[in-house]
C-alpha cells in the first residue's frame, strides 16, 4: 500500500513538471512567432524565467505568467526580445515587454 501511495505521488509530480516544461516550450514557439519580421533575423538563443515579484503582486489571473528573453541577431547586430506568456487553455498569449 505505502509502494502505491509513493508511486501516485512521483506519477503525480512527473506530469506537473511536464505540463511545466511543455508550456515554456509553447511559450518560447509562440514568442518566437510574434518577433518581428526582418530580413536575415537569426534566432541565436531563447529561455524562459519567472516574472518579477513587482508583476506577480498585481497579477490577476489564474495561470501563472512567466517572461520569455529570445536573443537574435541581424546583420552583426546582437538584441533580446523578452516577451510575457501566459497559459490559457492550452494556447500561449504572449506580450512583448519593454526591459
Amino acid at each position: 500500500m505505502r509502494n502505491l501511495a509513493i508511486l501516485t505521488a512521483s506519477a503525480v509530480l512527473l506530469v506537473a513538471l511536464g505540463g511545466r516544461a511543455d508550456a515554456g516550450k509553447t511559450c518560447i514557439v509562440t514568442a518566437t512567432e510574434a518577433l518581428p519580421k526582418i530580413t536575415g533575423l537569426v534566432v541565436k538563443r531563447s529561455r524562459t524565467r519567472p516574472v518579477s515579484p513587482a508583476i506577480l503582486a498585481t497579477w490577476r489571473g489564474q495561470s501563472k505568467p512567466i517572461i520569455v528573453d529570445v536573443d537574435v541577431e541581424t546583420a552583426g547586430d546582437a538584441q533580446t526580445f523578452s516577451y510575457v506568456c501566459v497559459m490559457t487553455q492550452g494556447s500561449a498569449f504572449v506580450q512583448r515587454t519593454m526591459n
